[in-house]
């Protein structure tokens, strides 16, 4: 098992380093950060300063070498426009985020299980037909189309929840993050009833739940003890691969809810050439996935003993 965890760790900083590669040479591509740095009327004494201080002066190559050496130290550089360590940034934003996923994850899960079991036992009637088109319907809809329905429906009109904003204590937090989660967690929750009721069906019909039917038990003990248990390993990894879709939801949607998280300094930082923090958002939302699928890995490791010994 020690192998396996340092074969996948190996894997992961070797991933790691290659993203952090692309990411530096493609921030060349993006343009010139001075012109956003010093403003259109600069005079070219003032921007040459800046280059000087941001190492913008020197050859691509040292750039990199510069850029991956304070990498190593856990340095990401300092923020154009909010002259601070970028660091220190992603630990202000890093808690709110994990409220919103977490928030995310748990709505995935509770509604995507319960609409896929709903889905399998009335397999073959309108319920069904009900389900797969309402999960239809959340693959396809984008994340920034319903996020602006929520907003302006279920906040603005019907005065349901708050509008925007992140509010002052606990409480405040988790409700003024439940139509953010909502809206970032449609796609992962059709996704999640689809799986759960193929998995189902197929399980349904399998010998051992045949066998349990026949020794007379309850359906509901048939269907959460026997069925449901085992129709749900396939969910880890979805869970897994679904952190990727969670950083890439949050950008939209914490900027249309105005939630101060990682997603929406993505945001700002895309919009105001603030190469640093993109950088540095896009390495940790990396280092998000890469997690995600290892704390998978592992679990299914430890299920199944043949993935740790292939």
């Amino acid at each position: 098992m020690i192998r396996f965890i340092l074969r996948r760790l190996g894997w992961s900083l070797l991933v790691l380093w290659f993203v952090a590669t692309v990411t530096f040479f493609g921030s060349l591509r993006v343009g010139d950060p001075v012109v956003t740095l010093a403003g259109p009327h600069a005079s070219a004494r003032d921007r040459a300063f800046i280059r000087h201080f941001y190492h913008l002066d020197e050859p691509p190559i040292r750039q990199y070498a510069h850029y991956m050496g304070n990498l190593v130290k856990g340095d990401l550089g300092r923020s154009f426009r909010y002259r601070q360590p970028v660091a220190t940034l992603i630990a202000v934003r890093l808690p709110r985020t994990l409220l919103l996923g977490a928030m995310t994850i748990a709505f995935e899960l509770a509604l995507g299980i319960l609409a896929g079991t709903i889905a399998a036992l009335r397999r073959g009637t309108r319920t069904e037909s009900l389900v797969l088109g309402a999960t239809f319907v959340g693959i396809s809809t984008p994340t920034f189309l319903s996020g602006k329905l929520f907003l302006f429906i279920v906040a603005y009109q019907w005065g349901w929840f708050p509008i925007g904003g992140y509010g002052d204590t606990a409480l405040s937090h988790v409700w003024h993050g439940i139509l953010p989660a909502v809206t970032i967690g449609l796609l992962g929750t059709a996704w999640q009833a689809r799986l759960v009721r193929g998995e189902l069906v197929e399980v349904l019909q399998s010998d051992y739940v045949r066998t349990a039917r026949a020794k007379g038990l309850s359906p509901a003990a048939v269907v959460v003890k026997h069925a449901l248990r085992n129709a749900l390993l396939p969910v880890l990894t979805s869970l897994g691969l679904s952190f990727g879709a969670l950083f890439s939801g949050a950008i939209v949607t914490e900027a249309i809810f105005a939630w101060p998280g990682l997603g929406r300094l993505a945001f700002e930082a895309i919009t105001g050439m603030d190469l640093p923090v993109m950088m540095g958002t896009v390495l940790l939302a990396s280092t998000g996935i890469l997690v995600g699928n290892l704390l998978t890995d592992l679990l299914y490791a430890a299920l199944d003993p043949r993935i740790r010994r292939g």
